[in-house]
């Protein structure tokens, strides 16, 4: 870590910090980080479980004279969202994450994720397990693996990894606000065959390129407008009806808003001038209609013919459908003035001849996050495709009257001079999984600012990360 001298306290946060970007996490490739986890635990004599699915728990014992406290958990994941900036050549499997500071912030100097999202809260939890001055009642981590790629980890976990009294979820992203509730979710592939024939002759090759949107969060940035490069890539592809698709892809995670996508085409050299005029208006809308970076860009660059392209009434029914996909928030939620549902057409791609289409949808209610679903399933059957529903979680509801959440706003207060936020988020937490498996656990989840979390822009203010750990420190020992 660069620059690690300039770090305010709580410096044994930031070596663990370190020790987290320094080893390759991202979801479904835990295993060498949680090994490093367990070794650091036991090396401070923590006690340390394990499910079969790997999430871990580790435990401190009561300091002397707290043993009658309650039993506190502090949670996190372990998985962080693998994006890298287009053109930026990164292993996420092999690569550790270089860091360095800019202004007041912490960033990848890599153009990808920072991993802030949840590596903080990580080693915020271990930070406090492991510092010997620290009194507390009985304490314990919890840390699931490949959350955010469905909370598979809080889907699997041992509920005997979830006893004790409070849990408090450091996997929230904006500081001074606390979350006592979130959306559910579901993810969706839609799967159709593709129809070809021979590239007609006298074109030209060409690649239709959407490139630098802001991108984000699925759930945190759905209602800021911007953009979709999925959907930009069918509006581009309607504006010159004249290109011929050969092939398309564009996204990547279904968490995640895309933020490039392009296609291989042919065209008649002849409509080139006509094509680019039409593309360069388009632009032009969509940075009036939408939030974009003043770096967005719609190219057609030349590139080899390709021998086959989409059938035209193939090619016209799948632009049509990722033009007009419902994307975006579907309904707000007027209680807690956040969207209430909302979808995510995240990613098109293709393998073995088979165009896949992948979208999420959340929702605070259940029930309205499943008609989300359905209503982009029938979308996606009505051209043929078929559809899968692979994972679904529920939300959290929200209590407004817990013991929890008044001596957290109190202390807040007290600490702080204001009284913090108390919000429901529109993303998915593990709280929402948490509370079906252990009843009557109380549970709020707070962070930090996280900005722009999944994607290659994300940073984490550093100064608020040491308000945070104040924070948290104070609330263990005021429960």
């Amino acid at each position: 870590m660069k620059n690690s001298e300039a770090f305010p306290e709580p410096r044994e946060l930031w070596r663990i910090f370190e020790l987290i970007c320094q080893t390759p996490h991202p979801s479904g490739h835990e295993k060498l980080l949680a090994k490093k986890l367990i070794a650091f635990a036991q090396s401070h004599a923590l006690k340390v479980s394990k499910d079969a699915f790997g999430n871990l728990r580790f435990d401190r014992p009561a300091s002397p004279g707290f043993e009658e406290r309650k039993q506190i958990i502090l949670q996190g994941h372990l998985d962080m969202v693998p994006q890298a900036k287009a053109g930026v050549s990164f292993d996420f499997i092999l690569e550790s994450i270089p860091t360095e500071i800019q202004g007041s912030y912490l960033h990848s100097s890599a153009g990808t994720t920072l991993g802030a999202d949840n590596g903080i809260g990580v080693a915020a939890a271990l930070a406090l397990l492991t510092n010997e001055s620290f009194c507390s009642g009985p304490l314990a981590a919890v840390f699931t693996l490949s959350e955010e790629v469905g909370l598979n980890g809080a889907m699997a976990i041992d509920p005997e990894l979830l006893k004790g009294d409070y849990l408090l979820n450091l996997d929230s992203e904006d500081e001074g606000e606390l979350f006592i509730g979130c959306a559910g979710g579901s993810r969706l592939e839609a799967n159709l065959p593709i129809e070809t024939e021979p590239t007609p002759p006298g074109m030209a090759g060409a690649i239709l390129e959407i490139t630098n949107l802001a991108g984000g969060h699925s759930g945190c940035n759905i209602s800021d407008r911007r953009g979709n490069a999925v959907i930009f890539l069918g509006l581009a592809l309607q504006a010159a009806k004249s290109l011929r698709v050969a092939s398309m892809q564009g996204g990547s995670l279904d968490n995640a808003i895309p933020r490039e996508a392009t296609a291989a085409v042919a065209l008649d050299p002849r409509d080139r001038e006509s094509v680019i005029a039409r593309l360069n208006e388009l632009k032009k809308q969509l940075c009036t209609q939408y939030r974009l970076p003043k770096e967005f860009t719609i190219t057609l660059t030349n590139t080899t013919l390709p021998a086959r392209v989409f059938r035209e009434d193939f090619q016209h029914k799948i632009v049509q459908a990722i033009a007009t996909c419902p994307d975006g928030v579907l309904e707000y939620d007027p209680r807690f003035d956040v969207p209430g549902v909302s979808t995510n057409l995240a990613a098109v791609l293709e393998q073995n001849g088979i165009l896949i289409f992948r979208s999420s949808q959340r929702g605070l209610s259940d029930d309205k996050r499943r008609k989300a679903t359905e209503l982009i399933v029938g979308f996606f059957e009505s051209i043929g495709a078929k559809t899968c529903v692979d994972n679904e979680y529920p939300g959290w509801t929200p209590s407004i009257n817990s013991e929890l959440l008044r001596i957290a706003c109190t202390l807040y207060s007290e600490l702080f001079g204001s009284s913090p936020q108390v919000k429901v988020i529109h993303a998915g937490l593990e709280c929402g999984i948490f509370a079906g498996k252990r009843p009557g656990l109380e549970m709020i989840s707070f962070g930090p600012t996280i900005l722009d979390p999944h994607s290659p822009s994300e940073r984490v203010d550093i100064d608020s990360v040491e308000r945070f750990y104040s924070f948290l420190g104070a609330l263990i020992s005021a429960l």
